[in-house]
């Protein structure tokens, strides 16, 4: 092993490092917080009653929580499984791990069909604004050099 090899390893770590803290790559990650945490608040509101709901919100967990009123355990175990899903690709994004934000992503375009089925513009139009900035995270990782 010559004495490059480890120098080599040692920067593309460190270039690895810088492209998991960079900001677009954080912020990109945090939507899947925001995600989990505003479905959360909508599920609260609905269960109590309220009229008011955020357009970011999962439409998985709004139809669940409709269809399983009579039997809310049962709507609080899938809204549990999608706000925890969610709440995971957040961590792992902000890792840097790629496939967090494809899989976080494209299970966040699926989300959009339900709205698309009930003609709800409004969270559909949100949805690819978050996709967006989603993306923004994914290229900014592909272009950045990675540890061989």
């Amino acid at each position: 092993m010559s004495e490059s090899e480890p120098q080599a390893a040692h920067q593309g770590a460190a270039s690895t490092a810088a492209a998991t803290a960079a900001p677009v790559v954080l912020s990109a990650a945090r939507w899947f917080w925001w995600i989990a945490g505003l479905s959360l608040i909508n599920t609260v509101l609905m269960h109590t009653g309220s009229n008011i709901n955020f357009v970011l919100g999962l439409g998985v967990t709004a139809v669940s929580d409709a269809v399983f009123a009579g039997n809310p355990l049962v709507g609080y175990a899938i809204d549990a499984v999608a706000l925890g899903f969610f709440y995971l690709m957040g961590v792992q994004a902000r890792h840097g791990r790629l496939w967090a934000f494809y899989l976080g992503g494209t299970v966040y375009a699926l989300d959009a069909l339900v709205y698309v089925r009930f003609q709800d513009w409004m969270p559909v139009a949100f949805h690819a604004f978050v996709i967006y900035f989603i993306a923004r995270g994914v290229m900014f990782l592909r272009r950045a050099p990675q540890a061989t």
